[in-house]
């Protein structure tokens, strides 16, 4: 009798070894269905180049169809923006109404320019310091309303451009935008 369960125990390993095996390759099987799937569905699997044949057409169109501001004539040439903080943070204490006030700013720059941002980098004191000064002249009505705050950002912006203008002969930056805006 003790030769009988001997003789099943090695087809029961060999059956378990068999079963496990097409676990294993079935599992890999499924994890690899659903990256490919994932990639598909993604878009990550499509060439660069029929990407970027998928653009051009309608970037044509919008040049072509003359209808332009200088925001949408820009995407046309094929540049992509480019960003670049203004770090650190702007801090500045000012005095309204007789009360000491905080302000700190984050702003970031964009241009589809690298030429611009490098003298955006080398001129950087000089972009920071008449930052300076715009911002210590504000008032807390004007900054606490969206329009203020809007008007502040447009202010920056000429201040930035005034700069690249004197330093590079064109004003290079096409926006401003806020990173960080905490008022006390």
């Amino acid at each position: 009798m003790a030769q009988k369960e001997e003789a099943k125990t090695p087809a029961k390993k060999g059956g378990g070894f068999k079963k496990i095996l097409l676990i294993v390759v079935g599992a890999l099987v499924l994890i690899g269905g659903a990256v490919g799937g994932t990639l598909f569905f993604t878009g990550a699997l499509h060439k660069p180049a029929e990407a970027a044949s998928e653009h051009k057409p309608a970037a044509k169109a919008s040049a072509k169809s003359g209808g332009g501001h200088g925001a949408e004539a820009a995407p046309a040439t094929g540049q992509l923006a480019i960003y670049q903080p203004l770090d650190p943070p702007f801090i500045i204490n000012f005095e309204d109404q007789g009360i000491l006030r905080y302000l700190q700013i984050g702003l970031s720059v964009m241009s589809r320019d690298k030429v611009v941002i490098d003298a955006v980098n080398n001129n950087m004191p000089q972009i920071r310091n008449n930052l300076i000064l715009l911002f210590g002249n504000q008032k807390v009505e004007t900054l606490s309303s969206n329009e203020g705050k809007e008007k502040l950002r447009a202010l920056a912006l000429e201040q930035v451009q005034t700069v690249l203008n004197q330093e590079i002969g064109e004003p290079g930056i096409e926006a401003i935008y806020y990173t960080a805006f905490v008022m006390q």
